[in-house]
């Protein structure tokens, strides 16, 4: 089960299902470093798995219609705050990852300028 926490504008049933459940959804993990998204809008949500789980997901829509997902909390903080700043205009990010102190893999997005 899906329930969405919010979102960066009003968005369709089609693109909700695209942003949540779809099959083509790419993890943002598994892109490289340095790969450019231009962001249409977002969406964060908690996706609830049979065993009762609860896991929130950070969904992105891209302008060439790709749809990217994460449950970093990391990049999805940094793009709600590059996207608060922007106020409903569209804008890129790059995606990148790092290590932390710990040994632990992280990704995060910072604005393309």
């Amino acid at each position: 089960m899906v329930e969405i926490k919010r979102t960066s504008k009003e968005l369709d049933k089609v693109t909700i299902y695209r942003m949540t459940l779809d099959n083509a959804i790419t993890s943002c993990k598994d892109l490289t470093d340095g790969t450019e998204i231009t962001v249409t809008a977002w969406l964060e949500y908690d996706d609830t798995k049979d065993n009762g789980k609860v896991e929130t997901v950070f969904s992105i829509l891209a302008s060439d219609g790709h749809v990217y997902a994460c449950t970093s909390k990391t990049f999805a903080r940094n793009v709600m705050d590059i996207s608060d700043v922007m106020d409903g205009d569209d804008f890129t990010i790059v995606k990148n990852s790092g290590t932390s102190k710990a040994g632990k893999n992280f990704i995060y997005a910072s604005l393309k300028y």
